[in-house]
This record gives structure tokens, sequence and C-alpha cells, in this order.
């Protein structure tokens, strides 16, 4: 019997023991989502899909829910939960393709585009298992080298689940890093005025309401902080961030806080609310 046995005890899509499900388990990872789309949103091939079909600038908070709702469909459900997302996935990526009307940054118009890529998608994927891994460190513990090619190992079964050739994915977590740091050096990245402002308005409206809105204020406030000091410098200076020794100790105090606290909260706060759920509400 698996009724009211939360999924995150369960073998699924993944192992119940597996590093995907001991960093997607926490509330805190799941914030790591807007660092992610930060990130995204300086692909300047992918932003013109983004603003084209996708809720993230016109309706950020609803495409914050909506990619976490997928990806834990995928983290915390059974086999069948999961490839069923990944093909509801694959469709949406399929309707997303078009060209660039106008130059923007490095990306001259008429440029075609699609969001089934594998180029796009890696960078999407990327992003979220490289903001995953920052914030579980810099809010939980540090992980191993072992630890660390364990999560990443389980990222290229999502890759691979989602549409992606295994060949166009990094078969290492080191080379995962590799990547994240030659794409924030090799000059592909850019993000204009219009286009910045829009997205920093992703930082100051997380996804909390009423009692737990009051429970996790020093979560929001490390949304906040953390939202801009966990960026990547190169990413920060695109946006027009500024960050100074100050805001990098009042948020080292707050990740503090969070460290001791997990220790103490309930799982209402400290559990994804995904890991919450048996495998049948995982699948509703």
């Amino acid at each position: 019997m698996t009724e009211g046995v939360p999924a995150r005890e369960l073998d699924g899509f993944f192992p119940a023991d597996s590093m995907v499900r001991q960093l997607h388990r926490l509330r805190i990872t799941a914030i790591s989502g807007v660092r992610a789309l930060l990130m995204q949103a300086c692909d300047p091939l992918a932003v013109v899909g983004f603003d084209r079909h996708s809720r993230i600038f016109s309706d950020p908070r609803a495409r914050l829910i909506s990619t976490d709702r997928n990806m834990s469909r995928i983290y915390f459900g059974d086999d069948e939960t999961a490839k069923a997302t990944g093909r509801t996935i694959r469709a949406m990526h399929r309707r997303v393709k078009g060209e660039v009307e106008e130059d923007y940054g490095p990306i001259p118009a008429g440029t075609a585009y699609a969001a089934d890529d594998p180029e796009l998608m890696l960078w999407t994927l990327a992003t979220l298992a490289d903001s995953a891994i920052v914030y579980y460190e810099r809010f939980v513990g540090s992980l191993t080298d072992e630890k660390r090619q364990g999560y990443w190992s389980g990222y290229r079964r999502i890759g691979k689940l989602l549409g992606m050739p295994a060949s166009s994915l990094p078969k290492t977590e080191p080379e995962l890093r590799e990547y994240v740091r030659g794409r924030l050096t090799d000059g592909s990245l850019h993000i204009s005025d219009e286009i910045a402002v829009r997205a920093k308005a992703i930082i100051f409206d997380p996804p909390f309401t009423g009692f737990t809105k009051v429970a996790v204020t020093p979560l929001t406030e490390a949304v906040k902080l953390s939202s801009v000091g966990l960026l990547p410098r190169e990413i920060r200076k695109l946006y027009g961030f500024s960050w100074d020794p100050a805001r990098a100790a009042i948020l080292e105090s707050l990740a503090l806080q969070i460290r001791l606290g997990q220790k103490v909260w309930p799982d209402q706060i400290r559990m994804h609310p995904y890991a919450r759920l048996d495998l049948a509400q995982v699948a509703a």
C-alpha cells in the first residue's frame, strides 16, 4: 500500500535515495528557480521565444509555478507520470519556433529559433541544475564530488526525457560547470534594458501566501538577496545589479539562519509541497 506515503519515500522515475530527490525535496532548492530564470533570460535567442511564447515576463509568478509543477512531477512522480510530463513538455517545445524579427544583441534578424533545439535546451537545463546545486550548498550544506556527479547524472536523465540527445549533454558535473563558465565568458549572452527591467520583477514576488508567507520571512528575504548575490558576476553585470560586502554579509547571515532553522522547521515549511504528496496526488 502506497496511499498516504509521501512520494519522496518511494521509488519512482528517480529512486527515493537519489540526489535529485535529496535536493529537490527541500523548499529552498525550488527558490533557485528564480536565479535560473534570470540566467535563462540572458540567452538572446531563447529570450525571443520566451517573450513571444511564454509568460516569463508578463506573468513571471505563473511561469515559475508552471515550471515547478512540471519538474516536480518528474522529480517525485512514478515512471508513468514522469514520462507523461516529458511528452507534454516536448509537445509544448515543438510549438515554440519562429524567426527573430529584428536584431537582438549578437543575434541578427531572420535567425531561426526552436525551443526543442538541444543547444537552447541545454542552457535552460544547465541553469536549473547549476542553480539548485548553488542554493543547496549555500543554504543546506556542501556536496561531495560524488554527490554532485550523482545529481547531474539524474539531470541528464531529465534532459533525455525531454528529448535531448545524450551527446548534447555534458557527461560529468565538472563538464557542466565548464559549459556554464564558457557561456558566461564567450560573449554569447545579452539582455536589453527593456527585458532586464521586466526580468528583475521576478525577484520581488516570491510565490508564498498566507501563513507560509509569514513563516518563511527569512526565506523570502533570502530570495531577494540571493537572486542577486548568487548570480554569476557576469550575469549581474548584464543586468546592472550592484553588489557589495555589506549585502554579502547580510546574505551570509540569512543563509546561516536558514541552515539552522531547517533543523527545527516542520515539514510544511521545510519540504517542497510535492515532496509531501503521495504518488496519486503528484500525478493528478
